[in-house]
């Protein structure tokens, strides 16, 4: 580049659309002059989308564990397997995690989610029913395909058990090639409609195509696409993702660089483009772009305070008696005012059932270790009392028997020693009188030998 660059600019823009990732990874290697301080943002944004996408694909694995352990039938819309469709997986980014299940099972996912350290969090924007942890996980629930247009609508309409199963799982459900090219578009088409269609989600369907196009059956993609009306937008974001990412793109730039201009300006309004490239969308793109503030001001006061023609359908004695027209709005505003306080109502049961699932769960658990710890008491117990009857009885009896024993090895013992004395008495007395003997018989020898030598002598 000849002119100078502003790294912090690029790093702005790059964070904006989302690319900031994808920007790093260009840039490594290359000569470039940029500070520390931009480097250093560039690369901890890298790593957050490298260890972003580490923590989903555990995450994901977790939570299938969960849905096919309760037996809850779940369809992934997006998952972590767009990854796969970069050189590297870190080039990739994963914003959340989309899954569409049964009305009837939310309340059980709810409670796994809060158990596995989930804050629920409100967002008007996400549609359906959003999860997040640390750091910066984003699971969302539908009960309903998150998509407006009609035709599609009926297409993934119908019970979730009749798409394929994810192996090696049950429960767990996944989109075709097709079907999953379809909600990619469908998807872009909402981004648009409500001005947030980025670089990123450009070319996460340009690489989805570009990596899976040839295995597309293609004629039913195209019949859906012409009866939703949405051909010729999908025409120019092809062309647009060629025209950026690709090579020898020879198609007509003009349409194609509006949508580049509507996505680099943040979603500015263009109304040419709005009809060229949907024109079956235009009433929610002329309601998206008009001064909805004061439009529902406006709406608000006709709501609350309808003229007396309007109100005359419900209160026909309005036409004799049109004093009474503030009286009519008041019941009519207390009408919709019990409306309104009964489906909260059903809100607040909704989380009432939740928490009573979760006491109920409580209370099984509880009883069940209070069974367990009862079966286990009488078994030790009797184990106890059948071993001591195999040792001799009863622990009274046992105790009075060992006190028994005891004095009558005291006894036996105090016998024996006794005998032991007197016999070594009477060896004492034998041996005494074998010693006197002895010496008599010594004396007697004596006075012979000297009587004999006396003899001699004489």
């Amino acid at each position: 580049m000849r002119k100078h660059v502003r790294w912090e600019s690029v790093l702005d823009v790059s964070d904006y659309q989302e690319i900031v990732n994808i920007v790093y990874v260009g840039l490594l290697g290359i000569e470039k002059n940029i500070s520390e301080d931009c480097n250093e943002q560039f690369y901890q944004e890298y790593k957050k989308s490298l260890l972003l996408y580490e923590s989903y694909e555990k995450v994901e694995e977790v939570i299938k564990w969960q849905l096919e352990r309760y037996n809850i039938e779940a369809l992934f819309l997006l998952d972590s397997s767009g990854s796969e469709m970069y050189p590297k997986p870190e080039m990739a980014q994963i914003r959340q995690i989309e899954i569409l299940v049964n009305k009837k099972d939310l309340p059980w996912i709810n409670r796994i989610m809060l158990d596995m350290d989930y804050e629920h969090r409100e967002d008007s924007a996400c549609g359906g029913i959003l999860y997040m942890r640390v750091p910066g996980i984003r699971i969302v629930f539908y009960d309903t395909i998150p998509i407006e247009n009609r035709i599609i609508q009926r297409y993934f309409a119908g019970p979730l058990r009749r798409f394929r199963c994810m192996e090696p799982y049950k429960f767990i459900h996944m989109l075709s090639n097709e079907e999953e090219y379809l909600y990619r578009v469908a998807r872009l088409v909402e981004l648009y409609i409500t001005g947030k269609l980025k670089i990123r989600d450009i070319l996460d369907l340009w690489q989805y195509r570009k990596l899976l196009g040839d295995q597309f059956r293609w004629k039913t993609v195209k019949e859906l696409l012409d009866k939703a009306d949405w051909e010729e937008f999908v025409n120019q974001v092809d062309i647009l993702g060629t025209l950026w990412f690709g090579e020898d793109a020879e198609q007509q730039y003009g349409l194609a660089l509006e949508l580049e201009e509507y996505i680099i300006s943040h979603g500015r309004e263009n109304k040419h483009l709005d009809e060229t490239l949907l024109p079956c969308e235009k009433i929610r793109l002329d309601f998206y772009w008009r001064n909805r503030d004061k439009e529902w001001a406006l709406r608000k006061q006709a709501w609350m305070f309808p003229s007396r023609e309007y109100m005359i359908q419900f209160f026909p004695v309005l036409e004799r008696y049109p004093i009474l027209l503030g009286f009519c709005w008041m019941i009519r505003n207390w009408r919709f005012f019990r409306r309104i306080c009964g489906n909260k109502c059903k809100k607040a049961s909704f989380r009432l059932r939740v928490r009573l699932l979760d006491i109920q769960e409580k209370m099984k658990g509880m009883i069940r270790r209070r069974k367990d710890e009862v079966a286990e008491a009488p078994e030790d117990a009797s184990g106890d009392v059948i071993s001591q009857a195999e040792e001799g009885g009863s622990p009274e009896l046992s105790a009075e028997e060992n006190t028994k024993s005891q004095s009558n090895g005291a006894r036996d013992i105090s016998e024996a020693l006794g005998r032991d004395t007197e016999e070594d008495s009477d060896f004492q007395d034998e041996e005494e009188e074998k010693g006197d003997s002895r010496n008599e018989d010594a004396e007697e020898e004596t006075a012979n030998i000297e009587q004999t030598e006396g003899d001699r002598n004489v």
